[in-house]
């Protein structure tokens, strides 16, 4: 079964067709809307190519908006509106087609194999703050089911048992009030939430950027998407602040110069292991590193095997500068970011840094 219909209407933007779905979409389908939201760091025209390459299909134009489609296996084809925000450099798919079938097989996975794009990443810190928002300006809100976890190497602090990863799943119309006890007692932090606020919307979101209308207000949906988003885009900016730049010092002898992002955090000896092993096994190769005890210094060349580039890493206690090399991939840099948070420190902060430095 195809998406849902829209009819014949234009949208001159992203927020008009948001306005129309909010007033419409409850008369356009009977299934739960998903909005999968995702950065890039192409233009639409190259991203559209992408797609076209994975064999996605326009089937008709609605102004900025795009019905695609791709025949994803003999008997079944995937189907969404397309929003490309070229303010943000955000893309955004909305379906009522299956979460399991539809969405896994075709649509998530662009976000994971074509270069120059990253699902939306909302770690599970802004998951908790938008929540205790949205519960402090609905008094009737509440948390119905959660999926919280704790990694190695967290800097979160727990009651019992700090050293153990753990994953707690929760169902319940007391998942707020819970999820805040076992965040205190277990130092777990949400990756996966569904919030209820009576007669007026239940929704969920994940730190994978996908949100999905049960029913309700999508207009409220939207605004707590935004929400989420607003809070997000640190990590762009952060990695829109990189650069690569060559300088001559003297006739026929240049070097590079490179200006990093800043990822703020505390990072202590002890997690140096975790951490080299968690990018090991996200193909990551570590090369030339070197760890000091005492006041923490680390230092690392390293290759991601996914995006075929290298970048280097200079850490100390409370922060870890992340200089690119010959090129940029924003892939690389968001599961690096990712990785550290939950390895290291998962209320880490992602910054920009104006100088550039040299040699790098």
């Amino acid at each position: 079964m195809g998406v849902f219909e829209i009819g014949s209407t234009e949208f001159e933007d992203g927020p008009e067709f948001n306005r129309y779905l909010s007033r419409n979409y409850s008369g356009l389908s009977n299934d739960d809307l998903y909005i999968i939201s995702g950065i890039t760091e192409l233009t639409q025209t190259e991203f559209e190519n992408r797609l076209e390459e994975r064999n996605w299909q326009v089937d008709q134009e609605y102004g900025v908006i795009k019905k695609i489609g791709r025949q994803y296996s003999q008997n079944n084809r995937a189907e969404a509106y397309l929003h490309f925000d070229e303010e943000k450099d955000l893309v955004f798919f909305y379906t009522d087609q299956r979460k399991t079938e539809e969405i896994n097989e075709a649509i998530v996975p662009l976000f994971r194999k074509v270069k120059g794009v990253h699902y939306l990443y909302i770690s599970p810190t802004i998951l908790k703050k938008v929540t205790e928002q949205i519960a402090e300006q609905n008094s009737s809100a509440k948390v119905t089911e959660f999926i919280a976890k704790r990694t190695k190497g967290t800097e979160i602090p727990a009651a019992e048992r700090p050293d153990n990863e753990r994953t707690i799943n929760y169902y319940g119309d007391d998942g707020l009030r819970t999820l805040r006890e076992v965040e205190e007692k277990y130092g777990v932090l949400p990756h996966i939430l569904e919030v209820s606020i009576p007669d007026e919307l239940d929704f969920r979101m994940d730190k994978e950027g996908v949100f999905k209308l049960k029913s309700g207000s999508l207009h409220l949906m939207f605004h707590y998407i935004d929400e989420c988003i607003n809070r997000c885009l640190d990590i762009k900016d952060a990695y829109d602040s990189t650069q690569i730049n060559e300088i001559e010092i003297s006739e026929g002898n240049r070097v590079s110069q490179s200006t990093p992002a800043r990822i703020e955090l505390d990072l202590k000896y002890e997690d140096l292991e975790p951490l080299q092993a968690s990018l090991k096994g996200s193909d990551y190769a570590l090369i030339d590193t070197t760890a000091e005890r005492g006041s923490v210094y680390f230092s690392s060349k390293i290759y991601d095997q996914e995006s075929n580039l290298f970048f280097n890493i200079r850490a100390d206690e409370n922060a870890i500068r992340v200089f690119p090399r010959e090129k940029r991939e924003i892939s690389t840099f968001f599961r690096f970011f990712e990785i550290v948070q939950s390895t290291v420190d998962e209320r880490a902060e992602a910054e920009s840094i104006d100088y550039p430095v040299a040699g790098q």
